[in-house]
């Protein structure tokens, strides 16, 4: 089980390599820019990443969803994200959520990656749970570089 929890290492810091690359591409006039009202900046996108990382932490740990409903985490997101204003300040939560995340990941037991995560989605195996972070920060990279192309940035930053 070591070797799937390795993978799952690797994997979430590949992902949050293309965070963090994804906003060090990011002109400084862009990092607090967003092309709607309703759309995250990148710095929103990559607190809101770190924000999740937490979260999903403490809900693969056995922690119940401590929101009664979709709307309610999302206006918590965003009035988190609203806080943050500085690259420094949005690299240094995503690295301290990182940073709990792998330690939490290498204080798994076998016993515990072999489980089964159920959600109200379903029951997933541990093993895949434990990817869920990387997916999703992941996505939000993704997010990122589609801001760039909004405003005109067409290089393929990949970092």
């Amino acid at each position: 089980m070591r070797e799937t929890v390795e993978a799952a290492k690797a994997e979430f810091l590949r992902a949050k390599g293309r965070v963090t690359s994804a906003l060090a591409s990011t002109p400084d006039d862009k990092i607090n820019w967003s092309p709607s009202s309703t759309a995250r900046t990148p710095i929103e996108e990559v607190v809101h990443s770190a924000l999740s990382i937490k979260g999903m932490q403490g809900w693969l740990d056995g922690n119940p969803f401590p929101f009664e409903s979709m709307k309610a985490l999302d206006d918590y997101s965003r009035s988190r994200e609203a806080e943050f204003k500085t690259r420094e300040s949005a690299l240094e939560l995503l690295e301290t959520h990182s940073n709990e995340f792998i330690s939490w990941l290498d204080g798994l037991s076998d016993e515990k990656v072999a489980s089964t995560f159920s959600t109200p989605m379903g029951d997933f195996p541990m093993a895949s749970a434990i990817t869920f972070p990387a997916d999703h920060l992941r996505a939000h990279a993704s997010q990122m570089d589609y801001i760039q192309t909004i405003y005109g940035d067409r290089e393929w930053h990949m970092g």
